[in-house]
């Protein structure tokens, strides 16, 4: 496993970590937390040291904490091998829709949801704390970065992160200056073979900062997984048994383009892999974290770890076929 610097905060990372959204249930399938452990400790084995989590990451349970209880007893005796990143602001309250969760990214939430995530995790301290995901009209950048510079300073966490949502542009410009001034440290974002749009909106502005980038969805909620069709059957946890099917097989028609990562490179054997690499192949990128629920999935996401990056040309080709797709948000099921 192949290590990057974290921006310029001084921590060492895999460059792949592990998410954890799958481990809390609910949203991609039924877990089981034996299996979630014994997937932490295979990652270990594998050389990952990065683990990112959230208080949501719990939605089987309607109220936070799951994934981060999972990782708290998977840590026991190992936490000074690992680098774990959780989240404020996003957080479940009892309600049948995780949709209808509770949103406070105040910086009185801030200090109060650190507490409750060290008591869940089992720790001292949190490495990366990211905002989670705010939209606009909800966040005090002031108040947030404030009351996370005080829990910093206190040595309750060791960065501040920010975690963008759907649209980067959305809070950019107010998230911006905090960048510049080295106060937030490290982002998270998405951004897949399907989703690259953070490549011109986000990633200039970082490479001038020097701000560590944690890359989410790289294969974009499994759609560059090459694991099911239109005709597939989920678990009633999973998400997709309440997508709109037109839209599942006009996402999976247009990642099947990007299979000719795989006829180009004999060392990359299928779309996830290629997915995986492609995203690696961006400077910028600090850490990629693919989800993983069981010790399987793990190893289907790192069997090319050791990858080297694509060429030029490649990511040339794969930004020509990006550029012409766009990312429809799903509709409500017919």
């Amino acid at each position: 496993m192949k290590t990057r610097q974290l921006g310029r905060t001084g921590i060492e990372v895999s460059e792949y970590g592990l998410g954890t959204w799958a481990m809390g249930g609910g949203i991609y399938g039924i877990v089981d937390d034996s299996e979630s452990i014994r997937t932490i400790h295979r990652a270990e084995d594998h050389g990952v040291n990065f683990l990112d989590t959230a208080p949501m990451y719990s939605i089987s349970e309607r109220r936070d904490g799951r994934a981060e209880r999972v990782i708290g007893q998977a840590l026991k005796g190992r936490r000074d091998k690992w680098t774990i990143a959780t989240k404020f602001g996003r957080h479940l309250n009892g309600s049948e829709n995780w949709k209808e969760m509770d949103q406070d990214f105040s910086g009185r939430r801030a200090i109060q949801s650190v507490e409750e995530s060290l008591s869940r995790l089992g720790t001292d301290h949190l490495d990366v704390l990211f905002v989670h995901s705010p939209p606009r009209d909800l966040f005090d950048p002031d108040d947030a970065f404030g009351a996370m510079e005080k829990l910093r300073k206190e040595g309750k966490i060791r960065v501040v992160g920010y975690s963008f949502w759907e649209s980067i542009e959305d809070t950019l410009d107010i998230v911006e200056p905090h960048l510049r001034s080295g106060l937030v440290g490290a982002v998270q974002v998405i951004i897949s073979l399907l989703r690259p749009q953070a490549e011109e909106i986000l990633f200039p502005i970082l490479r001038e900062t020097g701000t560590g980038v944690v890359a989410r969805e790289a294969l974009a909620n499994g759609f560059l997984t090459d694991s099911f069709t239109a005709e597939s059957a989920f678990d009633q946890q999973h998400n997709k048994s309440r997508m709109d099917r037109e839209l599942i097989e006009d996402r999976l028609r247009h990642a099947d383009k990007f299979k000719f990562i795989v006829e180009e490179r004999e060392d990359i054997q299928n779309l996830p892999e290629a997915a995986l690499v492609w995203t690696l192949s961006h400077p910028e990128v600090s850490c990629v974290i693919p989800g993983a629920k069981t010790v399987a999935e793990l190893e289907q996401c790192l069997v090319r770890a050791d990858a080297e990056q694509l060429s030029a040309s490649l990511m040339s080709r794969a930004r020509d076929l990006s550029a012409g797709y766009t990312w429809v948000p799903n509709p409500q099921p017919k």
